[in-house]
């Protein structure tokens, strides 16, 4: 039997490429001996297949559900075709919605479903949390405290004058060199103000409401140390009348000069203005206290009383629109009760009279001083501010500077400094300066020269200088005439700029180029910010060698010259200079501009 047919049995049409067979006859003994041999072979890996026997065939059953098979034709050209059983089952077959329905509702599954729904939202919420406090609570590198008013600005003092006619005349210029706040003396001695009678204090706010229109700010100089011997407190005290008895320094020996019939004087303290710092009263027979004038007593500090009373008056001044309070001669404010004598100085020029002759630590920088200042302090920044100045005034009368010699010194607002003479000793003077400035104290401090004419180029120097700078004589001011490498109000500028403000600073000795003195010079730079040089020369023409100052560069910009230095010069501005030959007149400061190195190059 024979014929042709395709893959699923049926007749193949003539059209069809289909294969062929033939049905093997029983009878065919040579067909049956090659089957046999091909049941026995060798597979391609060496192992050895062979097909079963008849008998052991006969023993597997297998069945298979047609429905699961499925036919997969090939190249029907050359008749391939297999066949894939289990096929269907393969099919994963997921839940009916019937089925999923009846899940929906079980309660095991509703609270799990909130159970999983609350948890991730509690999750999220807890992860949310601590991102904000890893934000919070991670530390930050908090940007640099804004100066206030009185560091970055200049301040005139014109406490030499309390002429407030003439004080109104130079407010016009001052603003126009952009000065922020100037030092006068009130218009009366410090406790008369407490007179109701007094007529000063009107005349002040008129003062006053002129500054304010150009913009500057008051600062009054009070002493609080001691009245007049015609002062109604000290007749009072002389006759011991009540509270006034004790307003004073009082004290008697009880040994008796033999020369004078009278009690000798209670210790060996010095007046500051020299001789005896005692005299004799004959109505109460005892000797007051005087560290300045005879006329002038000073008042017991010790006694509450006083104390309020000077502080009325800081109220009654802060009231009238003062933007601060200076203290003159403070540190003697204070005197030890227990009247011990004081110590020997080593000064060899002084005589035994004098007040370097002795160490004055039983009549100044008494420890009561800081919490007295501490009170006011506190006082004039209620009425006046957080910028409200509190300060006491240096005179070089003792050294160091109060600020110094406290470890907490910071009701002073700002500390003041003595004031510095510049001189042909600028190696030493560079050692006092970075020794002052150390530690980011800011201090008013004012330079001063013997010649008159090189205060303006001094001031000029100071706006670099880490410092509050301070003039007490008038300043050049600009005119039709003058170019910007010559205004001061362009160099003022510089004292808002970030490297004056907050960044660092080299001041140095430097030599001359051509021989001769030395210059001092004065950087500031602050990365990524422009960098700034003063240099001043105190003696005679030199050129500047500025190359061994940290983070100057090769060359330089001419930013500021007085026009006396640009006719010397020739200086203008942006003109570049060598780092190693800048051109300094006698007497002259050069300010210049750079772009700083940087770390690895410094």
């Amino acid at each position: 039997m024979s014929g042709k047919h395709n893959i699923d049995g049926g007749q193949a049409k003539e059209e069809e490429h289909v294969s062929s067979y033939t049905p093997i006859r029983e009878a065919e003994p040579e067909f049956r001996s090659n089957l046999a041999k091909s049941k026995e072979k060798l597979s391609s890996d060496g192992a050895e297949e062979k097909l079963l026997q008849k008998e052991d065939e006969a023993k597997i059953t297998t069945r298979v559900d047609m429905a699961d098979a499925k036919y997969v034709v090939g190249d029907h050209r050359n008749g391939d075709a297999k066949i894939e059983l289990d096929a269907n089952k393969r099919q994963f077959s997921g839940l009916t919605k019937e089925e999923l329905l009846k899940y929906a509702d079980d309660p095991f599954w509703v609270r799990l479903r909130w159970f999983m729904f609350l948890l991730f939202w509690a999750l999220w919420l807890l992860m949310l949390g601590c991102a904000i406090a890893i934000i919070v609570r991670a530390p930050k590198c908090a940007p640099p405290a804004a100066k206030s008013w009185y560091e970055y600005g200049l301040i005139a003092d014109r406490s030499s004058s309390n002429d407030y006619s003439e004080l109104s005349d130079e407010l016009p210029a001052l603003q126009n060199n952009n000065v922020e706040g100037m030092f006068i003396t009130p218009c009366a001695n410090t406790y008369d103000v407490l007179d109701e009678n007094n007529s000063c204090i009107p005349d002040f706010k008129e003062f006053i409401e002129k500054a304010k229109k150009n913009s500057i700010k008051v600062i009054v100089d009070l002493t609080a140390n001691f009245v007049s011997t015609s002062h109604k407190w000290f007749q009072l005290s002389v006759n011991r009348t009540g509270e006034f008895a004790d307003y004073f320094v009082w004290n008697v020996s009880k040994d008796t000069d033999a020369d004078t019939g009278r009690p000798k004087l209670p210790n060996k303290w010095n007046s500051v203005l020299g001789g005896e710092a005692w005299t004799w009263n004959g109505q109460r027979q005892q000797y007051y206290l005087h560290q300045y004038a005879v006329e002038q007593p000073d008042l017991n500090f010790h006694n509450d009383k006083v104390v309020g009373h000077f502080s009325h008056v800081i109220k009654i001044w802060m009231a009238a629109g003062a933007s601060g309070v200076r203290l003159q001669k403070a540190r003697q404010l204070v005197v030890n009760s227990t009247f011990a004598e004081e110590i020997l100085s080593n000064n060899k020029d002084s005589g035994l009279k004098d007040y370097n002759f002795y160490w004055h630590t039983q009549t100044s920088d008494h420890p009561m001083l800081e919490s007295l200042f501490g009170h006011w302090s506190h006082l004039v920044k209620t009425i006046g501010g957080d910028e409200s100045v509190f300060t006491i005034a240096e005179d070089g009368v003792l050294k160091p500077e109060w600020f110094r010699l406290r470890e907490n010194s910071s009701m002073l607002r700002p500390p003041s400094a003595i004031p510095r003479a510049v001189n042909a000793n600028v190696t030493g003077l560079v050692a006092d300066l970075n020794s002052l400035v150390n530690n980011h104290t800011w201090p008013i401090l004012e330079l001063v020269s013997e010649d008159p004419d090189a205060t303006p180029e001094l001031v000029k120097f100071a706006v670099l200088l880490p410092a509050t700078p301070v003039f007490s004589t008038p300043l050049p001011g600009d005119d039709n005439d003058t170019l910007a490498v010559e205004s001061f109000p362009h160099l003022v500028e510089l004292r808002s700029d970030a490297s004056l403000q907050h960044g660092e600073r080299a001041l140095d000795a430097v030599p001359a180029s051509d021989g001769g003195g030395k210059l001092i010079a004065c950087a500031r730079w602050k990365a990524g910010h422009t960098g700034y040089v003063a240099v001043y020369n105190p003696g005679e023409t030199a050129h500047a060698n500025l190359t061994g100052m940290a983070s100057l560069p090769d060359s330089l910009t001419i930013h500021h010259v007085s026009r006396q230095v640009h006719l010397v010069t020739n200086y203008t501005s942006n003109l570049s200079v060598k780092t190693g030959m800048v051109l300094v007149p006698a007497k002259s400061t050069v300010v210049l501009s750079y772009v700083p190195k940087t770390t690895a190059e410094q």
